[in-house]
């Protein structure tokens, strides 16, 4: 239902569900972008003053009056992992070659319109995270009749699209204005669990910013819901195209009793690992400026990582283990991202890689794939010392990590290896000699360059809040089948290190 509060000068009074107020103004990220561009007098990217944010109208969009309150939803044990304000940001970018007034009047409309019917199947992402009433120790997502989802219309003044959504290094503090507002964190009280943000750039192309609270869903569901937003956007029906979420989460069970344990970690993490972050390479000092850098593996490239492990394996009689376009892309960074913090080949420091793992069909009985809410468990690699992956071997030391690590995973009890995991986990993070680990956002497997709202594919996906946890993101390639795509966010000095290895490393292996 679209129920209009002042919208001057639009036609948007006739929609259902959305309550606007249509202004101009400088907001205060002006002021944000005084003082990113004056923290660091080193950084080569500095935000100039005349690039300013420009808010327009700020929109809240609900489902359909049709869909009345429901009842609260416990998170599962699986969700209260990320309980420690965890939030995904991701950024779409489309070619748009219109001015503002021509979104506002032909495609604003139907954009939130659709997300109105969106989430009367996603209810859950109008809600609202908090503290259950009947026990401190268990959050919940409610929906309210009424509850909305908020979307920003902004207008970015001075800045080239085509620069700012290029793979070069991009200072992050000016991508992170494309980002609306992060929920606030839900061990705190009350967090929206999504927040929407498009940003126009005159004549040039716009971008579409998400902030979706990990705690409501993994990246598996936030894409399953934006895709489906995505096909009732250009559907002149409204039609979500996919088949709608399952939403109960009632058939995650907890059978080991982790749900309190998984709080206790998610307020821990929350405490050590920002400061962790500072202490390591990702971050050299709490002043200096992230930029953002995008990389590309080409399917041949590919093809030739994974060979030069097997070779390895072949001559030094290794058994084999788990070998995959995700195991070398991962070991191929991690190998030049170690390198460029600065760690030599005797390095005795410790380092460890960590992912996500999709447990829906590991699960007993498996979970359905279209089931909406966290479905993934942590897969890491044992400490090593950081001179064995930076050394001349580190690229195959670290694919076989990595590999058997995820071979680990095979056939066991999914409550196991997470108390397992979180156990292992929460030990590293704590230890004194080693730095956070190097992670991963995302995945090739969400096919995030097939997001089409009616104006084409995206031409660029960033994840910027890599910024916050030091992790590389993973999207499958737009320009070539079988490609992956990767994203760090890095001080500028370290990005250009890992540049010139990256690209070292791709020249020895033809």
């Amino acid at each position: 239902m679209l129920d209009l509060i002042t919208l001057s000068g639009s036609h948007l009074a006739d929609m259902a569900g959305c309550h606007s107020r249509d202004y101009e103004s400088i907001i205060d990220r002006q002021q944000q972008i005084s003082r990113h561009s004056s923290s660091s007098s080193s950084s080569k990217t500095v935000i100039s003053m005349a690039e300013v944010i420009r808010v327009l109208q700020e929109i809240h969009v609900s489902p359909p009056p049709s869909l009345p309150s429901q009842d609260p939803q416990p998170l599962s044990f699986l969700d209260s992992v990320w309980l420690r304000g965890a939030r995904v940001e991701r950024l779409f970018f489309y070619d748009y070659p219109h001015p503002i007034s021509h979104f506002i009047d032909n495609h604003l409309p139907a954009f939130t319109e659709s997300l109105s019917l969106t989430l009367l199947h996603f209810h859950p992402l109008a809600g609202t995270i908090r503290r259950s009433p009947l026990s401190d120790n268990q959050f919940e997502i409610a929906y309210t009749e009424g509850d909305f989802v908020g979307i920003t219309i902004a207008e970015f003044v001075g800045e080239d699209f085509h620069n700012i959504s290029g793979h070069h290094s991009r200072d992050l503090n000016k991508l992170r204005l494309l980002v609306p507002k992060p929920p606030k964190s839900s061990l705190d009280g009350e967090a929206p669990p999504l927040s929407v943000q498009v940003t126009l750039f005159p004549n040039q192309g716009l971008c579409i910013g998400f902030t979706v609270n990990h705690a409501v869903c993994d990246g598996s569901g936030s894409m399953q819901f934006i895709r489906s937003w995505a096909a009732a956007c250009r559907s002149a029906e409204g039609e979500i195209g996919i088949s709608p979420p399952l939403l109960d989460r009632s058939i995650i069970v907890d059978s080991r009793g982790l749900g309190r344990k998984t709080i206790d970690i998610a307020r821990k993490i929350r405490e050590i690992y920002p400061e962790k972050l500072k202490k390591q390479g990702t971050v050299k000092s709490s002043s200096a400026a992230l930029v953002s850098g995008t990389y590309t593996l080409g399917k041949d490239q590919i093809a030739r990582l994974k060979k030069q492990v097997q070779r390895k394996t072949v001559e030094e009689g290794t058994p084999p283990f788990h070998m995959s376009t995700f195991v070398v892309t991962c070991a191929y960074v991690w190998r030049y991202v170690v390198k460029a913090r600065g760690y030599d080949d005797d390095d005795d420091r410790g380092v460890f890689f960590s992912c996500a793992v999709d447990w829906r069909q590991r699960m007993m009985p498996p979970i359905p794939s279209n089931y909406f809410g966290n479905c993934v468990g942590p897969c890491s690699t044992g400490l090593l010392k950081a001179g064995k992956i930076a050394g001349k071997d580190g690229f195959g030391v670290a694919a076989m990590e990595i590999g058997r690590s995820i071979d680990e995973l095979k056939g066991k009890d999914v409550a196991v290896l997470l108390e397992t995991a979180i156990d292992k986990f929460m030990e590293r993070v704590e230890s004194v000699d080693h730095t956070p680990p190097l992670s991963v956002a995302g995945s090739p497997k969400l096919r995030v360059y097939e997001t089409d709202f009616g104006w084409g594919r995206p031409r660029k996906v960033e994840v910027t809040s890599i910024g916050d946890t030091g992790a590389m993101s993973l999207a499958e390639s737009r320009e070539e089948e079988g490609g992956v795509e990767i994203g760090l966010a890095l001080p500028e000095e370290v990005m250009e290190e890992f540049g010139k290895h990256f690209a070292g490393g791709l020249l020895d292996i033809f």
